[in-house]
């Protein structure tokens, strides 16, 4: 179980990690409280994550005062992303070879992305492709993120942030900076 609280105190993540052999599931959830920036929200997540780190399926849940919304990503066979929609439509999102998901306020899914590229382990530098996902509109979009690391910290530019974290010995965030520390 990881928490992780903001510096402000207004957002909170927390998440359970169920592993069963070299597949996990982690279910979690961000509870956000009203900033001029954005509503009051709630996002609930599901997530399934094969043995070498890479994600195969996540399912987003977001909740405020005045709507609630829900989104299915799987990758398929060939490892391209489907998402499922709140109309029930299916579509095809992201390039060939994205395996990776950067959701909004999470710093779980940032861990998920340092952890598969072992980066906590060795410093190195690599530009990936992800899913950007808006935890407030469940909106879906292809975006580069970079991380570089060193002997310290793993240093990230996302689209919507540019940060450097501590790492414990297993890839998962400890703090980030000016933003949010692991309870």
């Amino acid at each position: 179980m990881y928490t992780w609280i903001s510096d402000t105190g207004r957002v909170i993540e927390q998440v359970r990690v169920v592993r069963r052999g070299e597949v996990a599931r982690a279910r979690g959830r961000i509870v956000s409280a009203a900033h001029p920036d954005h509503v009051a929200f709630s996002l609930e997540y599901e997530a399934e994550i094969d043995a070498d780190q890479a994600l195969r399926r996540v399912q987003l849940t977001v909740t405020t005062e005045e709507y609630e919304r829900t989104i299915d990503l799987v990758r398929d066979g060939e490892g391209e992303w489907l998402l499922d929609d709140p109309t029930d439509t299916r579509s095809r999102v992201g390039g060939a070879g994205v395996v990776d998901v950067d959701i909004t306020y999470s710093v779980f899914f940032a861990g998920l992305i340092i952890r598969r590229l072992d980066l906590q382990a060795q410093p190195g530098s690599v530009e990936e492709r992800v899913l950007s996902v808006d935890s407030l509109t469940l909106e879906v979009s292809e975006d580069s993120v970079t991380f570089t690391s060193d002997d310290e910290q793993v240093h990230g530019i996302t689209a919507t942030a540019s940060t450097s974290a501590t790492v414990d010995s297993d890839g998962m965030i400890l703090d980030v900076a000016g933003l949010s520390r692991r309870a």
